[in-house]
Protein backbone atom coordinates (compact mmCIF):
# COMPACT_ATOMS: atom_id res chain seq x y z
CA UNK A 1 0.00 0.00 0.00
CA UNK A 2 0.87 3.20 -0.68
CA UNK A 3 0.68 6.25 1.55
CA UNK A 4 2.24 9.19 -0.34
CA UNK A 5 0.11 10.54 -3.08
CA UNK A 6 -3.38 11.75 -3.47
CA UNK A 7 -6.41 11.35 -4.89
CA UNK A 8 -9.84 10.78 -3.39
CA UNK A 9 -13.78 10.92 -3.69
CA UNK A 10 -16.92 12.94 -2.60
CA UNK A 11 -20.16 14.02 -3.90
CA UNK A 12 -22.12 16.34 -6.64
CA UNK A 13 -25.41 15.82 -4.99
CA UNK A 14 -26.56 12.92 -7.20
CA UNK A 15 -27.98 9.39 -5.83
CA UNK A 16 -29.91 7.84 -8.40
CA UNK A 17 -29.28 3.92 -10.26
CA UNK A 18 -26.88 4.30 -13.40
CA UNK A 19 -24.03 4.06 -14.49
CA UNK A 20 -20.44 5.95 -13.67
CA UNK A 21 -19.76 8.91 -15.64
CA UNK A 22 -16.03 10.19 -16.12
CA UNK A 23 -12.80 8.79 -15.44
CA UNK A 24 -11.69 10.23 -12.49
CA UNK A 25 -8.30 10.27 -13.67
CA UNK A 26 -10.18 12.09 -16.47
CA UNK A 27 -12.46 14.01 -14.24
CA UNK A 28 -13.84 17.19 -14.28
CA UNK A 29 -11.92 19.71 -12.45
CA UNK A 30 -13.92 20.81 -9.08
CA UNK A 31 -14.70 24.59 -8.77
CA UNK A 32 -14.46 26.26 -5.53
CA UNK A 33 -16.31 25.65 -2.92
CA UNK A 34 -17.96 22.73 -5.05
CA UNK A 35 -16.62 20.15 -2.20
CA UNK A 36 -16.40 22.04 0.82
CA UNK A 37 -16.62 19.30 2.95
CA UNK A 38 -12.88 17.68 1.18
CA UNK A 39 -9.79 17.75 3.66
CA UNK A 40 -6.35 16.16 2.84
CA UNK A 41 -4.43 14.49 5.45
CA UNK A 42 -0.34 15.90 4.74
CA UNK A 43 2.93 14.98 5.81
CA UNK A 44 5.80 17.14 4.96
CA UNK A 45 4.20 18.31 1.44
CA UNK A 46 3.29 14.94 0.97
CA UNK A 47 -0.26 13.49 0.30
CA UNK A 48 -0.85 10.75 2.93
CA UNK A 49 -4.76 10.27 2.27
CA UNK A 50 -7.89 11.92 1.95
CA UNK A 51 -10.80 12.51 4.29
CA UNK A 52 -14.18 14.30 5.03
CA UNK A 53 -14.74 16.99 7.54
CA UNK A 54 -18.43 16.09 9.49
CA UNK A 55 -18.08 18.06 12.73
CA UNK A 56 -16.34 21.45 13.78
CA UNK A 57 -13.68 19.38 15.52
CA UNK A 58 -13.58 16.37 13.60
CA UNK A 59 -12.70 14.33 10.11
CA UNK A 60 -13.31 10.79 9.22
CA UNK A 61 -10.96 8.94 7.26
CA UNK A 62 -9.47 5.43 6.97
CA UNK A 63 -7.14 3.91 9.76
CA UNK A 64 -4.51 2.30 7.99
CA UNK A 65 -3.72 6.06 6.67
CA UNK A 66 -2.22 6.27 10.56
CA UNK A 67 0.44 3.63 10.21
CA UNK A 68 3.27 3.07 7.05
CA UNK A 69 2.90 -1.16 7.12
CA UNK A 70 3.31 -1.83 11.24
CA UNK A 71 4.89 1.34 11.89
CA UNK A 72 2.74 4.33 13.29
CA UNK A 73 3.35 7.83 11.44
CA UNK A 74 4.65 10.47 13.61
CA UNK A 75 1.11 12.21 14.53
CA UNK A 76 2.38 15.11 16.06
CA UNK A 77 3.46 16.39 12.41
CA UNK A 78 0.33 15.40 10.11
CA UNK A 79 -1.31 18.54 8.87
CA UNK A 80 -5.06 18.94 7.51
CA UNK A 81 -5.06 20.88 4.68
CA UNK A 82 -8.59 22.20 3.91
CA UNK A 83 -11.17 24.80 2.19
CA UNK A 84 -9.22 24.99 -1.49
CA UNK A 85 -9.82 22.83 -4.30
CA UNK A 86 -6.31 23.21 -5.48
CA UNK A 87 -4.00 21.41 -3.05
CA UNK A 88 -1.59 23.62 -0.65
CA UNK A 89 -3.33 26.99 -1.90
CA UNK A 90 -5.97 29.11 -1.57
CA UNK A 91 -6.92 26.57 2.01
CA UNK A 92 -6.50 26.66 5.58
CA UNK A 93 -3.87 24.46 7.69
CA UNK A 94 -4.88 22.57 10.68
CA UNK A 95 -3.06 19.81 13.19
CA UNK A 96 -4.17 16.28 14.22
CA UNK A 97 -5.50 15.89 18.31
CA UNK A 98 -6.57 12.79 18.70
CA UNK A 99 -7.56 10.21 16.79
CA UNK A 100 -10.14 7.24 17.37
CA UNK A 101 -9.58 4.34 15.62
CA UNK A 102 -12.65 2.04 15.34
CA UNK A 103 -12.76 -0.98 18.12
CA UNK A 104 -12.55 -3.63 15.69
CA UNK A 105 -9.19 -2.21 13.85
CA UNK A 106 -6.41 -4.63 13.80
CA UNK A 107 -4.14 -1.98 11.37
CA UNK A 108 -5.39 -4.21 8.80
CA UNK A 109 -7.86 -3.23 6.07
CA UNK A 110 -11.02 -4.57 8.24
CA UNK A 111 -13.02 -1.69 10.22
CA UNK A 112 -10.76 0.86 8.72
CA UNK A 113 -12.34 3.73 9.91
CA UNK A 114 -10.99 6.85 12.49
CA UNK A 115 -12.92 9.54 13.53
CA UNK A 116 -10.24 12.38 13.97
CA UNK A 117 -10.02 15.16 16.08
CA UNK A 118 -7.95 18.38 15.10
CA UNK A 119 -6.27 20.81 17.87
CA UNK A 120 -8.62 23.59 16.80
CA UNK A 121 -12.28 24.07 15.16
CA UNK A 122 -11.79 24.11 11.40
CA UNK A 123 -13.23 27.82 10.01
CA UNK A 124 -16.54 27.10 8.36
CA UNK A 125 -17.02 29.20 4.88
CA UNK A 126 -18.37 28.61 1.45
CA UNK A 127 -15.17 26.50 0.49
CA UNK A 128 -15.13 24.75 3.78
CA UNK A 129 -18.09 23.06 6.03
CA UNK A 130 -18.79 19.46 7.40
CA UNK A 131 -21.04 16.94 5.32
CA UNK A 132 -24.05 15.50 7.13
CA UNK A 133 -24.32 11.19 7.56
CA UNK A 134 -27.07 9.37 8.47
CA UNK A 135 -27.80 5.75 10.21
CA UNK A 136 -28.95 4.49 6.53
CA UNK A 137 -26.65 1.78 5.01
CA UNK A 138 -25.87 2.54 0.98
CA UNK A 139 -27.97 0.24 -1.40
CA UNK A 140 -27.04 -1.52 -4.44
CA UNK A 141 -26.77 0.53 -7.71
CA UNK A 142 -26.43 3.59 -6.72
CA UNK A 143 -23.94 6.28 -8.03
CA UNK A 144 -22.22 8.15 -5.66
CA UNK A 145 -19.50 11.13 -6.40
CA UNK A 146 -16.08 11.11 -5.37
CA UNK A 147 -13.63 13.63 -5.49
CA UNK A 148 -9.91 13.45 -5.18
CA UNK A 149 -6.55 15.12 -4.85
CA UNK A 150 -3.65 13.84 -6.79
CA UNK A 151 -2.13 11.86 -9.66
CA UNK A 152 -4.39 10.99 -12.65
CA UNK A 153 -2.87 7.42 -13.17
CA UNK A 154 -0.09 5.49 -11.55
CA UNK A 155 2.77 6.62 -13.42
CA UNK A 156 1.42 10.31 -13.69
CA UNK A 157 2.29 13.39 -11.49
CA UNK A 158 0.62 15.30 -9.24
CA UNK A 159 -2.08 17.94 -10.11
CA UNK A 160 -2.97 19.49 -7.20
CA UNK A 161 -6.61 20.06 -8.28
CA UNK A 162 -9.64 18.50 -7.06
CA UNK A 163 -11.46 16.31 -9.27
CA UNK A 164 -14.60 14.56 -9.46
CA UNK A 165 -16.46 11.96 -10.84
CA UNK A 166 -19.24 9.32 -10.26
CA UNK A 167 -19.17 5.43 -9.10
CA UNK A 168 -21.49 3.19 -9.13
CA UNK A 169 -21.97 0.70 -6.20
CA UNK A 170 -22.03 -2.74 -6.78
CA UNK A 171 -24.40 -5.81 -6.04
CA UNK A 172 -23.60 -7.06 -2.46
CA UNK A 173 -22.69 -10.50 -3.96
CA UNK A 174 -20.42 -8.71 -6.30
CA UNK A 175 -18.37 -7.29 -3.94
CA UNK A 176 -18.70 -10.56 -1.66
CA UNK A 177 -17.15 -12.45 -4.45
CA UNK A 178 -14.37 -9.75 -5.17
CA UNK A 179 -13.20 -9.10 -1.46
CA UNK A 180 -13.59 -13.16 -0.91
CA UNK A 181 -12.66 -13.89 3.57
CA UNK A 182 -11.70 -9.77 3.65
CA UNK A 183 -15.36 -9.40 3.42
CA UNK A 184 -17.44 -7.72 6.63
CA UNK A 185 -20.64 -6.38 7.46
CA UNK A 186 -20.25 -2.76 7.14
CA UNK A 187 -18.24 -2.19 3.58
CA UNK A 188 -19.53 -1.90 0.10
CA UNK A 189 -17.86 -1.61 -3.32
CA UNK A 190 -17.71 0.96 -5.62
CA UNK A 191 -17.00 -0.12 -9.76
CA UNK A 192 -14.09 0.80 -11.28
CA UNK A 193 -14.29 -1.21 -14.62
CA UNK A 194 -14.46 2.24 -16.56
CA UNK A 195 -11.58 3.46 -15.29
CA UNK A 196 -12.60 5.21 -12.31
CA UNK A 197 -11.42 4.91 -9.02
CA UNK A 198 -8.99 5.47 -6.64
CA UNK A 199 -5.05 5.39 -6.40
CA UNK A 200 -1.80 5.75 -4.76
CA UNK A 201 -2.70 6.78 -1.43
CA UNK A 202 -6.28 8.60 -2.30
CA UNK A 203 -8.35 6.78 0.42
CA UNK A 204 -10.08 7.97 3.47
CA UNK A 205 -11.78 10.46 0.93
CA UNK A 206 -15.26 10.55 0.87
CA UNK A 207 -17.89 9.04 -1.19
CA UNK A 208 -21.26 10.85 -1.12
CA UNK A 209 -24.31 10.70 -2.18
CA UNK A 210 -27.64 13.34 -2.18
CA UNK A 211 -25.28 15.75 0.08
CA UNK A 212 -24.81 12.87 2.39
CA UNK A 213 -21.53 11.12 3.07
CA UNK A 214 -22.24 7.69 2.60
CA UNK A 215 -18.22 6.09 2.47
CA UNK A 216 -15.09 6.33 3.73
CA UNK A 217 -12.56 4.69 0.91
CA UNK A 218 -10.41 1.91 2.15
CA UNK A 219 -8.55 -0.22 -0.74
CA UNK A 220 -8.74 -1.63 -4.22
CA UNK A 221 -8.97 -5.00 -4.35
CA UNK A 222 -5.83 -6.54 -5.23
CA UNK A 223 -4.10 -4.09 -3.55
CA UNK A 224 -3.06 -2.17 -6.77
CA UNK A 225 -5.66 0.79 -8.51
CA UNK A 226 -6.15 0.81 -12.36
CA UNK A 227 -6.76 -3.03 -12.74
CA UNK A 228 -10.90 -2.24 -13.00
CA UNK A 229 -11.08 -4.16 -9.28
CA UNK A 230 -13.78 -2.96 -6.94
CA UNK A 231 -13.05 0.20 -4.81
CA UNK A 232 -13.87 -0.57 -1.20
CA UNK A 233 -15.69 1.42 1.25
CA UNK A 234 -16.24 1.47 5.10
CA UNK A 235 -20.15 2.38 4.80
CA UNK A 236 -21.05 4.92 7.24
CA UNK A 237 -24.45 4.32 7.59
CA UNK A 238 -23.42 1.38 9.02
CA UNK A 239 -20.73 2.84 11.69
CA UNK A 240 -22.68 6.11 12.41
CA UNK A 241 -23.61 5.49 15.97
CA UNK A 242 -20.07 4.49 16.60
CA UNK A 243 -18.89 7.93 14.80
CA UNK A 244 -21.95 9.77 16.45
CA UNK A 245 -20.92 8.54 19.83
CA UNK A 246 -16.96 9.99 19.20
CA UNK A 247 -18.57 13.07 18.48
CA UNK A 248 -20.66 13.58 21.21
CA UNK A 249 -17.89 12.80 23.51
CA UNK A 250 -15.68 14.91 25.75
CA UNK A 251 -12.61 16.12 24.12
CA UNK A 252 -9.49 13.46 24.46
CA UNK A 253 -6.24 14.70 25.18
CA UNK A 254 -3.91 11.57 23.49
CA UNK A 255 -3.84 9.53 21.06
CA UNK A 256 -6.58 6.81 21.39
CA UNK A 257 -6.59 3.41 20.34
Amino acid sequence: MRFWTGFVLALVGVCVQGNALNRVADGKDASRGQFPYQVALTLKRQTVCGGVMVHERFFLTAAHCFFNGDTPLPVEQLNVFYGSEKLFSNGRYNRVKTVHFHEQYDRGFKYDLAVVEVRRKFDFSTTSRPVAFGEETFGENLVATVTGYGRSTVEGNMAFKLKYAQLTSLPESECREAMGDDYYEGVFCLDTSEGSGFCMGDYGGPAACEDRLVGVGSYTVGRKCETGQPDVFVDVGHFSAWVQSVLEAEPAETLSH
